[in-house]
C-alpha cells in the first residue's frame, strides 16, 4: 500500500476543516510531518486557519516558523492566512508585520487589518493602510467599509464611523443594513440628530426599512438624540414583524432618556399584554429608566416582577436597580439586591461593587459601603469615587482624604469626579485650608483645570466656614460665567449666615438664571424674615405669587416593613397623625423637663412664639422620626430621608429623641448624612 501524497492530506485536511473538525485537522497535520511529508502551499493556509480557529497560539508560531523555513513567506496566500491567524489572537502587532512584508495585497486581508485597528481605536494606522491599498489600486470592498465603520464605532471612535460612511458614500458605494446599523449608532453616541436624518434619507431610499438591525438603530439612535416625537412616529409607522426585542428595548430606553417614562411604563405593560418578547435586557432598561427619572419605588417594584416572571437578572440589572434603592434609603430592598448579586456571584464585579459602595452610604451604612469597596478586586476610578463620596456625604473628611491618598499610592490617577469628591468632604468637614490645598493641587499636580463643580464645591467651602466675601472673590475670578450652582452655594451659604447684601447679590443673578425656581426665592425671604425685613419678605412673595410660584413642601421618606412612607410637612390626611403629634408633643414635654426650649428663630413666619411652635412641630423630618417611633420595635434603627436641608431646632429634638428613646436615628437631608445616638449627631453641630 502506497504512502499517503500531499494531495490526500491536503484534501482530508480541507474536509476536516469544512465541517469545524480543527483539533483532528491538526492531528492530522502533525502525523503527515511525523513522516516526513511536507506541505505545500496550498495546504498551509488551511493549517493556520485550524490554529486560527482554536486560538492555538504555540501551534501558530511552530507552523509560522515552518512557513519561513522552507521559503513560503513569499507566497500571498500563505502570509495571507497568517495575517488572519494574529488577528484571531489579537496579535495586531505581528499581523501588521507580516502584511507589510505580502508579495501582494489583497482586499480581503486588507479588510481584516482595517477592521482590527478600527476595533482598537488606532485611527492613524488604519488610514495609513487605507490610503495605501487605494494607491496600490485595490478598491475596498462594502466588507471592507463596513469593517471599518462598525470597528470605529465599537471603539468609541464615532467621528471616524461617521466621516468615513460619508467618503463611502461619496466614493459611490451603497450602503447595507450593517453599514445602516453602524453609523445610526455612532450618529445616536455623538447626537447628531441633522446626521441621522440624512442617513433615514438613505435608508427609506434604499428600501432598507424592513431589516430589523436597522430598525434597532434607528430607534436607538432617536433615543440617544432625545427625540420623543421622530421616536413614537417610528414605532407608529413600521410595520409589526419588523419590531423585534433589539428595537423594543430602544424603544423602551429611548422614551426614559426623553423623560418620557410614564410612556415607557404604559408601553412596556402593553409589550407584556400582548406577548411580544421582552428579555432581562428589556427590564433592566426599564428599571434604569424609573431609577434616572425619579420613580425609585416602580424601579423596585419592577425588579420584584421581573423575578417573578422567570427573568434573571444579570450583572447590568444590579447596579441599574441599586442606585433606587439608594435614592430613598429603602435599605432592605438593597440588602436584597445585595443578596442576590452574591448568589449569583457577581458581588464582586467592579460596576456592581461600586453600586453596591454607593447604596450602602446612601443608605447610611457607610461601614459596609467600605466593607463592599474592600472586597472589589480591581478597583476603577468609579470605585475609588464611590466610596470617597459615601465619606464626603457622612461628614468623614479625613477618611476620604485618606481614600484620596491611597487611590494614587495604588496607582490610579484621580480625576474630575476624585476632586469634587475630596473638596466636598474638606466643605462638609470644615477643613479650608486642606481643600485649598486640593483645589489648588489640581492643575498644578494633575494637569486638570478646575470645572464649574470645583468652583462651586470651593464657594460652599469658604461660604460655609463664614468666609463669605473670599467666596465671593472667588466668584469673581473664574475664568467663565458662574452658572446656577455656583451662585445657589453663595446664596446658601449666605443663608446660613443670614448676609443680606451678599445675598441679594446672589439672589439676582439666580433670578436671571433659574427665573422658576422658587427655592431661591425662599431663600433670599428667609435671610430677610432673619433680619425681620418682613416689607421685603411680603414683597418677594408677592412676586412668587405673580408668577404662579409655590413653595417646595419639605418631604421626608422613611421604610418601614420593607415600605416607604412618605411625610409632607404641616400634612394633616396621614391616617396616624393624631398619634404622631400627640407623640411629638410628649417628647416635647420631656424636652422642657430637660431644659429644651423650641428654637423659633426657624420659623420664618412673621406670628406670635405659640404659633411657631406649633409650626416647628409640623416639620416632616420630626413627623417621620415619630411615626418611626409608632411603627417600630424599640431599639431598631430608623431611617429617614428629608428633601431640603435639616433646620437646627429638628436637629437638636433628634439629638434628644436619640438619647431619651435609645434609637440610632439615620437622617440624609439634601446636604448629608446625620448619625443621631445617643443624644449626638456625626455632623458634630456643623452641617
Amino acid at each position: 500500500m502506497s504512502e499517503p501524497s500531499v494531495p490526500s492530506f491536503a484534501a482530508l485536511i480541507y474536509a476536516l476543516n469544512k465541517s469545524n473538525l480543527f483539533i483532528q485537522s491538526l492531528n492530522v497535520f502533525n502525523r503527515m510531518l511525523s513522516r516526513g511529508i511536507l506541505p505545500d502551499s496550498h495546504m498551509l493556509p488551511n493549517i493556520v486557519k485550524a490554529c486560527g480557529q482554536l486560538s492555538a497560539f504555540r501551534w501558530g508560531k511552530e507552523v509560522h516558523g515552518f512557513v519561513c523555513k522552507f521559503g513560503f513567506d513569499s507566497d500571498s496566500a500563505v502570509q495571507a492566512s497568517l495575517v488572519h491567524f494574529y488577528l484571531k489572537i489579537d496579535g495586531i502587532g505581528v499581523a501588521r508585520n507580516v502584511f507589510v512584508r505580502l508579495p501582494e495585497w489583497d482586499v480581503v486581508t486588507c479588510g481584516a487589518l482595517l477592521s482590527a485597528y478600527a476595533r482598537k481605536g488606532c485611527v492613524s494606522e488604519a488610514m495609513e493602510i487605507f490610503k495605501a491599498m487605494q494607491s496600490f489600486g485595490l478598491r475596498p470592498n462594502l466588507v471592507t467599509w463596513n469593517g471599518m465603520i462598525t470597528g470605529f464605532k465599537q471603539s468609541g471612535q464615532c467621528n471616524e464611523a461617521v466621516v468615513l460612511f460619508k467618503e463611502m458614500h461619496s466614493e459611490g458605494f451603497q450602503p447595507d443594513d450593517i453599514t445602516i446599523s453602524s453609523v445610526l449608532s455612532a450618529v445616536g453616541d455623538l447626537e447628531m440628530l441633522n446626521v441621522g436624518n440624512q442617513v433615514l434619507c438613505h435608508v427609506i431610499k434604499l428600501g432598507l426599512l424592513h431589516y430589523k438591525v436597522v430598525i434597532s438603530a434607528l430607534t436607538n439612535m432617536f433615543g440617544k438624540c432625545a427625540c420623543a416625537g421622530e421616536l413614537l412616529r417610528v414605532f407608529e409607522e413600521i410595520d409589526e414583524e419588523v419590531i423585534d426585542v433589539g428595537a423594543r428595548n430602544a424603544f423602551i430606553t429611548g422614551l426614559s432618556r426623553t423623560g418620557l417614562v410614564d410612556v415607557a411604563l404604559e408601553t412596556f405593560e402593553q409589550f407584556r399584554v400582548q406577548g411580544r418578547e421582552l428579555n432581562v435586557v428589556s427590564w433592566t432598561s426599564m428599571i434604569a429608566g424609573c431609577s434616572q427619572n425619579g420613580k425609585d419605588i416602580e424601579a423596585l417594584e419592577l425588579f420584584r416582577e421581573m423575578q417573578s416572571v422567570g427573568v434573571k437578572p444579570n450583572s447590568v440589572t444590579i447596579p441599574c436597580l441599586l442606585p433606587a434603592c439608594g435614592n430613598i434609603a429603602a435599605l432592605v430592598h438593597g440588602k436584597a439586591a445585595h443578596g442576590f448579586a452574591l448568589r449569583a456571584g457577581i458581588d464582586n464585579d467592579v460596576h456592581v461593587g461600586s453600586a453596591l459602595v454607593d447604596m450602602y452610604a446612601k443608605c447610611g451604612r457607610i461601614h459596609l459601603a467600605r466593607l463592599c469597596f474592600d472586597r472589589i478586586p480591581n478597583k476603577n476610578s468609579v470605585c475609588w469615587n464611590a466610596i470617597m463620596g459615601g465619606y464626603a456625604m457622612h461628614g468623614k473628611a479625613k477618611e476620604a482624604i485618606e481614600i484620596f491618598h491611597l487611590m494614587q499610592r495604588r496607582g490610579q490617577k484621580p480625576d474630575f469626579i476624585s476632586f469634587s469628591c475630596v473638596l466636598s468632604a474638606c466643605s462638609q468637614g470644615g477643613l479650608t485650608e486642606e481643600g485649598r490645598h486640593f483645589f489648588n493641587s489640581m492643575y498644578r499636580e494633575h494637569g486638570l483645570e478646575p470645572k464649574m463643580e470645583h468652583y462651586s464645591c470651593m464657594v460652599n467651602l469658604l461660604g460655609r466656614s463664614g468666609k463669605l466675601e473670599e467666596a465671593y472673590d472667588i466668584i469673581k475670578q473664574m475664568p467663565f460665567e458662574p452658572d446656577a450652582c455656583v451662585w445657589g452655594a453663595l446664596l446658601s451659604c449666605c443663608r446660613i449666615h443670614n448676609n443680606v447684601s451678599l445675598g441679594e447679590i446672589a439672589a439676582g443673578n439666580l433670578f436671571q438664571l433659574e427665573p422658576s425656581n422658587p427655592g431661591n426665592f425662599i431663600l433670599l425671604s428667609n435671610i430677610y424674615a432673619s433680619k425681620a425685613m418682613w416689607s421685603e419678605v411680603d414683597a418677594l412673595r408677592d412676586v412668587m405669587r405673580s408668577r404662579g410660584m409655590k413653595k417646595n413642601p419639605g418631604c421626608s421618606w422613611i421604610e418601614i416593613k420593607n415600605q416607604v412612607h412618605m411625610l409632607l410637612a404641616g400634612d394633616k390626611s396621614h391616617p396616624q397623625m393624631t398619634e404622631i403629634i400627640e407623640k411629638l408633643y410628649k417628647l416635647g414635654m420631656e424636652m422642657k423637663k430637660a431644659g429644651y426650649l423650641p428654637n423659633t428663630d426657624f420659623v420664618l413666619q412673621n406670628v406670635d412664639e405659640q404659633d411657631k411652635e406649633h409650626i416647628l412641630c409640623g416639620h416632616s423630618e420630626k413627623l417621620a422620626v415619630a411615626f418611626g417611633l409608632l411603627n417600630t420595635p424599640p431599639g431598631s434603627p430608623l431611617q429617614i430621608i428629608k428633601n431640603l436641608r435639616i433646620c437646627a431646632d429638628c436637629h437638636a429634638v433628634i439629638k434628644f429623641i436619640s438619647g431619651f428613646e435609645g434609637r440610632e436615628i439615620y437622617v440624609r437631608d439634601i446636604n448629608r448624612y446625620h448619625h443621631f445616638k445617643d443624644g449626638v449627631c456625626s455632623c458634630g453641630d456643623f452641617w
